[in-house]
């Protein structure tokens, strides 16, 4: 059992999820029949990684949750985009608070390196969410079922919940179930499982819950993010996009499709050195 639960550990470094890691059961009070009708057998396995040569493929690093002056941060968006350059992050995206990043998706050169900046908001409702590649302002919806319909039909964005465990208190395991069988999965392609420095420990689980419950219809992809609002969180997290192809498009694509990794210094052993690097995956 000892040995279990240390894989299970490092397999979520990398984003990577086996179902029988965790002895926790669904919910006993969520009849999943009501979202998804019968509950065929699952006869295979997604592996997003099929196909890729880990070897030789790039690997571009990037950090989806960034603050800036334009809402709680306390830098512009020019200095924590120089911040992330210094440390090798190739891809940032500005998600202020209700708030729209003034400059169009692109690359800039930041530290000696060409940043791709993605344009985002994180709609901050009783549940925070953010909105990438987006190319407009909040949308006042009332709900967050209607802000995230609204962000898919007007601007065909990606989205991701942030940090389910701080509405735990409001949102039940149920609830992710609800969003992630009603939209689309090339908009709502995820949920935070690392926020900042593990600020929310649950959404380990949380996230392990609802993966378990959309099998084998979908994949919930799993994300690391700082939720930067100063100097000193940058670089903490990190999400490994697993593409030859650099561009607005090329990410896109890998966010939608799984192919990447995310790792955190929250779930290694010496948080001051090294991430892991993943060589290989393997599934059976």
């Amino acid at each position: 059992m000892k040995k279990q639960t240390i894989f299970c550990l490092w397999a979520l470094s990398f984003g990577l999820i086996f179902t029988n890691c965790s002895p926790d059961p669904l919910p006993t009070n969520v009849d999943l029949l009501q979202y998804f009708g019968s509950m065929p057998i699952a006869t295979g396995i997604v592996n997003p990684y099929n196909g890729i040569d880990l070897t030789s493929v790039r690997r571009i690093k990037g950090e989806l949750h960034v603050h800036t002056l334009a809402s709680d941060g306390f830098h512009t968006a020019d200095r924590m985009i120089r911040a992330y350059a210094e440390k090798g992050y190739e891809v940032v995206a500005i998600t202020d608070h209700d708030h729209l990043y003034n400059k169009p998706t692109g690359f800039v050169h930041a530290e000696g390196i060409d940043v791709l900046v993605i344009s985002g908001s994180e709609f901050t409702m009783t549940h925070h969410f953010n909105s990438l590649f987006t190319k407009n302002g909040k949308s006042y919806e009332l709900t967050v079922e209607a802000a995230i319909d609204s962000e898919i039909r007007k601007q065909n964005s990606i989205l991701f919940m942030n940090h389910p465990g701080r509405s735990h208190w409001l949102y039940p395991v149920s609830f992710y179930f609800g969003l992630f069988d009603r939209f689309p999965a090339q908009n709502l392609v995820g949920m935070e499982v690392i926020n900042s420095e593990d600020n929310y420990p649950t959404d380990k689980e949380t996230w392990h819950k609802v993966l378990t419950a959309m099998s084998p219809y979908r994949t919930v992809y799993g994300f690391a993010n700082d939720d930067s609002h100063y100097l000193r969180e940058v670089g903490f997290n990190e999400n490994e996009f697993l593409t030859n192809d650099f561009s607005e498009a090329g990410i896109r694509n890998a966010i939608v499709n799984g192919l990447s990794f995310f790792k955190s210094k929250a779930t290694v052993s010496r948080p001051n050195g090294p991430l892991p690097h993943v060589n290989n995956v393997v599934v059976d």
